[in-house]
């Protein structure tokens, strides 16, 4: 009964991370049931990718009804992710588990200076072209180096995915800044992805019989409940706070998982 409350709180708390800041869940759920629970890996993996299915969903949902997800780069990093995921679930068993983990962990770290240089980049420039103020109602054509782009870190959200078992989220919200994007919408879109990235994931690991259903349960009564919660303390701060701060935390998170999954 203690291991249900506490699991359901855990998974409330990740959440509500996954909704506020678009992502990062997947990569701490994996760390705290294999840590503190003695989850086997690809247990806590396919576990993961689970209860992010409902979370992001309904957070998706709540993020686009305030405007927050940029249609097209999220349609477009989600097929791209897609592939990612298959392809990487297929090659997960051709190296050894570190090897994945070192080469994520390097590949976060890279992520996270693009994202500093895109950052620094934008806040350069305080008058952001229309087409990254508004979300899903903007109407302009997307350049194919956009369209590229986006594809390219839709992909490496996937093959993160696919490889180790994550979600797959900090790519797209890397890729997501580098776009240009603001800091709702980094958030809401890669929210977004994650709901396809998440169902592929899943879907690969299932075929594995790696899943235990008891888990996902606990966790997904306290995700579910962190996903409503996260929009409504969103709409809480004010836009051009969170505007300033939210990518900074973004960046850091960023650093922090890559240092992490080196140090595994």
């Amino acid at each position: 009964m203690d291991n249900m409350f506490l699991l359901s709180g855990v998974g409330f708390l990740i959440g509500v991370l996954i909704i506020s800041l678009g992502g990062g869940g997947g990569g701490i759920y994996v760390g705290i049931l294999t840590a503190f629970f003695q989850v086997p890996p690809a247990v806590a993996a396919s576990t993961s990718l689970a209860t992010i299915i409902p979370t992001t969903a309904i957070g998706s949902i709540s993020h686009y009804r305030n405007g927050n997800v940029h249609v097209r780069y999220g349609l477009i990093m989600m097929a791209s992710a897609v592939v990612g995921a298959i392809v990487g679930s297929y090659c997960s068993d051709l190296l050894p588990q570190s090897y994945y983990l070192k080469i994520t962990g390097i590949l976060l770290l890279v992520l996270a200076v693009q994202m500093i240089m895109g950052y620094v980049k934008k806040r350069k420039n305080h008058f952001a072209a229309p087409e990254n103020q508004k979300g899903s109602t903007v109407s302009r054509p997307l350049s194919a180096r956009a369209i590229v782009t986006a594809s390219i870190y839709g992909l490496l959200g996937g093959l993160m995915s696919g490889l180790v078992g994550v979600s797959g989220s900090l790519p797209i919200v890397s890729g997501l800044t580098v776009l240009g994007c603001s800091a709702l919408q980094v958030v809401g879109t890669s929210v977004f992805v994650l709901v396809g990235i998440s169902i592929s994931g899943f879907a690969m690991h299932l075929g594995l019989g790696n899943v235990n259903w008891t888990l996902v349960c606990y966790l997904s009564a306290g995700t579910i409940v962190g996903a409503f919660v996260g929009p409504m303390i969103l709409k809480r701060i004010d836009a051009k706070k969170l505007e300033v701060a939210l990518p900074p935390i973004l960046i850091v998170l960023t650093v922090v998982m890559g240092v992490i999954i080196l140090m595994k």
